[in-house]
């Protein structure tokens, strides 16, 4: 098991220079790909985390930065890249932030042996109601659930009543 470990550990060390190799015996290489999506359901003053996705990446050697309202931000996670098929690779970047109805964010990745940069923006869609709207809905339909409730015990007491005959 150890030697299995320490021939993958060399091979890692190895991968940085696999673009020295001439073209023919590397993967094709494509432009990266990168998108930016929250990791939970947007709501806006509530924490969440912007996701920068980068996909179609060969060699794995990229640096991501993040900006907000066109203005660097610190504070983001680091990058994670894993392999996908054959010499292709994909890469994660996190950004903790709150979000607010006029928020623009974009992730810059900078492919490090070419200098190609990608970015993604992301800006608010489809945000979920905030709660004051769910609490005046749910305090509206308890204030009509209780007058259903006096409207119908009134009701039963007056036809309860004898009638008058006469």
């Amino acid at each position: 098991m150890d030697h299995d470990q320490s021939q993958g550990a060399a091979l890692l060390r190895l991968l940085p220079f696999l673009w020295l190799l001439p073209q023919s015996w590397t993967a094709p290489r494509g432009i990266p790909i990168t998108e930016v999506y929250t990791l939970k359901p947007l709501e806006f003053g509530k924490p969440n985390t912007l996701v920068c996705s980068v996909s179609n990446l060969f060699p794995p050697t990229l640096t991501v930065n993040w900006q907000h309202q066109f203005s660097p931000v610190e504070g983001a996670g680091p990058t994670f890249v894993s392999a996908v098929d054959g010499l292709s690779f994909q890469a994660f970047s996190y950004l903790n932030f709150t979000p607010a109805p006029n928020d623009v964010y974009s992730c810059i990745v900078t492919h490090e042996i070419d200098g190609y940069t990608a970015i993604a923006y992301w800006v608010p869609q489809n945000a979920l109601p905030s709660d004051l709207l769910e609490n005046v809905l749910c305090g509206v339909a308890f204030g009509l659930g209780v007058l259903g409730i006096i409207v119908g015990l009134v009701l039963i007491i007056y036809f309860r009543r004898p009638c008058s005959g006469g």
